[in-house]
Order: structure tokens, then sequence, then C-alpha cells
């Protein structure tokens, strides 16, 4: 039997990167899914694939920032479904530059995607949630990304380390909050290393113009990858199957923990 027979999962960041791989590997388990992000095109390509392959995926507008808009999709989910198994807050930003060169309306930037957006999505669907650890006996699923960055500091990612500690202590803190609450629904955070995503290709792209660790992208790459207790980054669905084991029923009793996968990069 499928892990997720009829689930209902929303991934908020789903159009391209780790949100598209989190949407194949749920929809290949029968997930019903609800992918959500700004970029509607590469979305719409997304969820035309899942459904061509037998899946079950809807498309939808949201930019997790703008709270009108999280309601909108929270009123959609609630007439069509009237609950909510899994939530994925996924959507996420990252910039490089040191503190001096980081303007306030920077770090608000990354802050309002990488922690209101999780803020709002866990606020906003809650009901839905509710509804599913009424219903179920492993309830409803919280998985928040955050990042090997929101465990350990790393240079020149002051404003990046910051949310993404801050997405950390929030999954525990709601996981506590809704444990106490017997709402039956659990949270937990994922914490990738280095992912072979079109994010960690930005990021090299401007190491390589900056010269940091090399003059091209190959450079940088390798230079990167020397850096991995493991020789090599990760790949997209290296995270999805985490996402995959958290939504389903076999994390009856984990909440409040967070999944590191990097390849022993904070291990030493």
């Amino acid at each position: 039997m499928a892990r997720l027979n009829g689930k209902i999962c929303l991934i908020t960041g789903a159009a391209q990167g780790l949100g598209e791989a989190m949407a194949n590997v749920l929809a290949r388990e029968q997930a019903t899914l609800i992918l959500c992000d700004i970029n509607m095109e590469r979305l719409t390509q997304t969820a035309d694939k899942i459904n061509a392959s037998g899946g079950n995926a809807i498309a939808l507008k949201l930019d997790v920032t703008q709270e009108e808009e999280w309601q909108t999709v929270e009123k959609y989910i609630a007439k069509e479904y009237g609950h909510l198994d899994v939530l994925v807050n996924n959507a996420g930003v990252e910039v490089m530059m040191s503190v001096e060169e980081t303007s306030f309306k920077d770090w608000r930037a990354i802050q309002s995607v990488n922690v209101d957006g999780v803020f709002l999505g866990c606020k906003i669907m809650l009901n839905l949630l509710k509804e599913t650890g009424i219903q179920t006996t492993a309830g409803a699923s919280i998985i928040n990304l955050s990042s090997v960055a929101g465990i350990v500091g790393v240079a020149n990612l002051s404003a990046y380390c910051s949310s993404k500690g801050a997405v950390r202590n929030l999954s525990k803190s709601l996981a506590i909050e809704f444990a106490e609450g017997r709402h039956n629904i659990r949270v937990n955070s994922i914490h990738p290393g280095f992912i072979q995503t079109p994010m960690l290709q930005d990021l090299f792209t401007r190491w390589a113009a900056e010269g940091i660790m090399g003059n091209t992208l190959q450079e940088v790459e390798l230079a990167a990858a020397d850096t991995q207790p493991l020789g090599r980054f990760g790949q997209p669905e290296d995270i999805a199957y985490g996402v995959l084991y958290l939504a389903s029923d076999e994390a009856n009793f984990v909440t409040g923990s967070e999944l590191v996968i990097d390849g022993a990069w904070t291990a030493r």
C-alpha cells in the first residue's frame, strides 16, 4: 500500500529544486498534492507532469509572505477537502553577504520569506490540520525546512542563518504546544546540507564571480565538494525522502525533532 494514500499535502516553494523533488516523491506514494509557489509557469509544469504520470496535483499561486494569499489557499482546501494532512513549509531564499553589506531591507526580505512564511503557514492552516488530528490516529504533520545553517553559524550568511535558526526553534515550540494541547499534530524540521539545487548553483555562480573558492563555476563546485565529508553534494531526492518519512504514519511518534540530512557536514 502507498505510504501516503489519499493524504492531502501542501508544499510551498514547489516549482523547482527541493519542492519539485518532494512533490514527485509524495505523488508516487499517492498523496493528493496542493503545490504552491510564486512562479506559476514552472509550478504548472510540475503539476502537469505529475498528473500526466497518474498523480494528483493542483498548482496554486502563493506568496508565503502575504497573509491574504495564505487565507485564499486555506479557503480552497477547506472547501475541497475539509482538512489538511501534511503541511511542508519549504519556500525559502538565501543571500550571501557580510553583515556590513546587509541592509535592513535585505534582512527583512530574508526573514519575511524564511520565517514569516513558515509562521503564517502553521497558523493559518492550523484548523485544517486539527481536523486531521481529530479524525486520524497518526494525526497531521507539519514539516518545516530549516538548514544546517540553522544549527551552526556560517560566515557571510548571518541573515540566512538567523532565519533558519528561527525555523528550528519555532518548530520545537509548536511541537510542544500542539502536543500539550492534544491537537495530534506533529511538527518537525529538516536541515539540508549542500544539496544540488538551482539555489546552490546560483550561490556557486556568485562565488566564481567574486573569486571565492575559484574563478570558474567548475573550480568552485570541485572545491566545495572537497569540503564535504562524502566528497559530493546531496540530491533533492535525499531531502524528499526525509519529507516522505515525516509525512507518513510511520513517524507518528516523531515530533519536535530535527532531521539533519547533510552527509556528515555538521558532524565534525
